[in-house]
């Protein structure tokens, strides 16, 4: 195999089961911050139910933050024996280049992560990212490699997500977890996610895929997307629509010490 190879994608092999973020802030020291953040979020307006996405975008890596695209369904976090049901692709802060790979089922008191960590050299540069979820198997890429797979024969996890139709998001936002993400630094801000483009590929029963849309950021979707307006607890920033921009093709979500400003 060639070297370059090796050194993109290197596999840290961190299977965290019931390790995650959540543990992470219990057990360690803490990201605080004695100003206000703002980080920011884009979701999808319908759900899908198995798919692929495939996105040209640069991902945001400085300690403490958390650059995604992931799928959620929209009812997990109200408990009360709803079924939490999350997949993620995530650029975090601990160290440059570190891309986390995860699938988040249970319920909310109970929530079970399997988080395997990668390198991807040069994250912060255009990639093309590749989510296909499907009722037998879950697969991420990177520039059209596979770096993770998980099959429902083996997973509990690929079987339990047949059941919900999921939302799809962005968003980046700084998390007190240090030992998840790396020590912040305001001086770092503002920091900016950029996507290109994005593509959705309905599943089919025969197991392939049709191109049900593609949106180039030339402007605003109101009918395919939201901005959040919200927080959750771990995160230091409150999300602001101000901090989700689309301009000259582009959508760029920012971290920043003031909504909707690059000051720092």
């Amino acid at each position: 195999m060639k070297y370059w190879l090796l050194l993109c994608f290197a596999v840290f092999n961190v299977q965290a089961q019931e390790v995650n973020q959540d543990t992470l802030t219990e057990n360690g020291e803490k990201n605080i911050s004695s100003t206000p953040l703002y980080g920011a979020e884009l979701y999808s307006l319908d759900t899908v139910h198995f798919g692929k996405f495939v996105i040209k975008m640069k991902m945001l890596s400085v300690p403490g933050s958390v650059s995604s695209f992931f799928t959620y369904d929209n009812q997990s976090w109200q408990g009360e024996g709803r079924p939490w049901r999350e997949i993620d692709i995530e650029a975090i802060g601990i160290k440059p280049d570190v891309l986390q790979t995860n699938l988040i089922t249970g319920e909310l008191d109970k929530r079970i992560h399997s988080e395997t960590k990668h390198t991807v050299e040069n994250l912060t540069d255009y990639h093309t990212y590749t989510l296909e979820w499907t009722p037998d198997f879950i697969s991420w890429k990177v520039d059209g490699r596979e770096i993770h797979k998980e099959l429902a024969e083996n997973s509990q996890q690929v079987v339990d997500m047949r059941d919900t139709p999921q939302t799809y998001r962005m968003n980046v936002w700084i998390s007190e977890a240090i030992g998840w993400v790396g020590k912040f630094d305001p001086v770092s801000l503002p920091a900016y996610q950029v996507v290109d483009w994005i593509e959705y590929y309905e599943y089919k029963d025969d197991g392939s895929y049709s191109l049900k849309w593609r949106d180039d950021f030339d402007r605003f979707d109101q009918k395919r997307w939201g901005k959040g307006d919200w927080g959750f607890p771990g995160n230091l920033v409150t999300f602001s629509p101000d901090n989700v921009i689309v301009n000259d093709g582009k959508l760029m979500l920012m971290l920043s010490t003031e909504a909707g400003s690059d000051k720092s």
